[in-house]
């Protein structure tokens, strides 16, 4: 971990996050509802064509429905909205048909804009400004440009490796217990955690993991962490040049705390389902 960045951060941010540099996560998309963000999203690419109607998000964000609800693209400042940004309404959604909000088994939704949002081109994955560093080897900077671009999905089935880095950004709350979320987006980088280390962590709590389709992030001592309005958003992964989105935030105990990793809906677990549903909504040919 970067000390300029782990150092004294604790108080602020994601939990325990740094500001995101502005468009490093040309995916990542607001969902708000009478202005206000509640939840993250991310846009994927439906076809050939440099735009898309198709976002993922958790279900529980959806799960009570839709009404008023918008998608907004290419922010980074909600005080300062950028020349790039764009909202548009949702105009359906669509969460897994074994979604158990008891269990926030299954926690995942494709969401249907009315509209198609245009990428500034360039492939998934790819980002115009290299998100700040978790680490003390940086990514390659890369040119600046766009400000909407979709996130890769992974390989169906696809398991991660333990330990692996991961970044998770967003505008939710900045500590637990907190009133206010963020109104800048911020990224904290956590590294993937042992399923059975998980499944044990959270049998405490009395909590079921089910390895095929969640996955955790964290680190032992906490301090880092997703939090509140953070739900739905992007967890991803380097794989060489591009971004991979390997995890929908879902869950936790609390944000942040020890022994405690955050929970992400394993989206390799659902590929066929979100190729299914973007057939069927996407208007985009």
């Amino acid at each position: 971990m970067d000390e300029a960045d782990a150092v004294g951060r604790m108080d602020q941010e994601i939990v325990g996050g740094i500001e995101a540099r502005p468009h490093s996560f040309p995916w990542i998309v607001s969902l708000q509802q009478g202005a206000s963000h509640f939840c993250g999203a991310s846009i994927v690419r439906v076809g050939p064509k440099e735009e898309s109607d198709i976002i993922l998000t958790a279900a529980h964000c959806v799960a009570d429905g839709i009404s008023g609800v918008y998608a907004v693209a290419g922010a980074h400042d909600f005080y300062q909205p950028s020349s790039g940004q764009t909202s548009v309404r949702v105009a359906r959604s669509v969460y897994h048909p074994a979604y158990d909000p008891d269990t926030t088994m299954n926690d995942i939704a494709v969401l249907k804009l009315e509209r198609p949002i245009k990428f500034s081109g360039g492939g998934c994955g790819q980002t115009p400004v290299a998100p700040r560093p978790n680490s003390l080897s940086p990514g390659p900077q890369l040119s600046s440009g766009a400000a909407i671009l979709p996130v890769c999905l992974p390989a169906s089935g696809e398991m991660v490796p333990d330990n692996t880095e991961a970044t998770v950004a967003g505008w939710g709350l900045t500590r637990e217990g907190g009133y206010d979320t963020s109104s800048i987006l911020m990224q904290v980088g956590v590294p993937t955690v042992n399923s059975r280390a998980l499944a044990s962590a959270y049998a405490s709590q009395g909590i079921l993991i089910d390895p095929l389709a969640m996955l955790g992030a964290g680190y032992s001592q906490g301090g880092k962490d997703a939090c509140q309005g953070d739900s739905g958003g992007p967890l991803v992964m380097k794989s060489g040049s591009k971004y991979v989105l390997q995890g929908i935030t879902s869950f936790g105990v609390g944000c942040a705390r020890a022994g405690l990793p955050g929970v992400y809906t394993r989206v390799s677990n659902y590929i066929p389902w979100i190729s299914t549903q973007i057939k069927s909504l996407s208007s985009v040919r």
